[in-house]
C-alpha cells in the first residue's frame, strides 16, 4: 500500500484527536515518534474485527497453507517483539 506522508500524518492527527492513538517521542531519534494505540483504540479495533477479520481471511488466509500461516504469524510476532523494545 502506498500512502503519501501528508495523508498519513493527517490520518494519524484525526485518530489522535478521536483518542484512538497517542504520539510518543523516540529516545533514540528526536525527529521520530511512535504511534501507540490507546485503550479506546483497542476497543474500536475489537468492534471492527468482525468485519476486517473475515476480509483478511479471504484476502490472505485462504491462500496460505497452515504451515505458511504459522510462519507468517511467527515472523509478525518477532517483529512486534523487536519493535516493542
Amino acid at each position: 500500500m502506498l500512502l503519501a506522508q501528508y495523508n498519513l500524518s493527517r490520518l494519524i492527527d484525526r485518530m489522535e484527536e478521536a483518542g484512538y492513538v497517542e504520539r510518543r517521542a523516540l529516545k533514540e531519534d528526536r525527529r521520530g515518534q511512535a504511534i501507540v494505540i490507546t485503550a479506546a483504540g483497542k476497543t474500536l479495533r475489537r468492534r471492527m474485527w468482525s468485519i476486517y477479520g473475515p476480509a483478511i481471511q479471504a484476502a490472505i488466509g485462504d491462500h496460505l497453507s497452515p504451515k505458511q500461516i504459522d510462519t507468517l504469524s511467527a515472523l509478525l510476532c518477532a517483529l512486534i517483539e523487536k519493535l516493542a523494545k
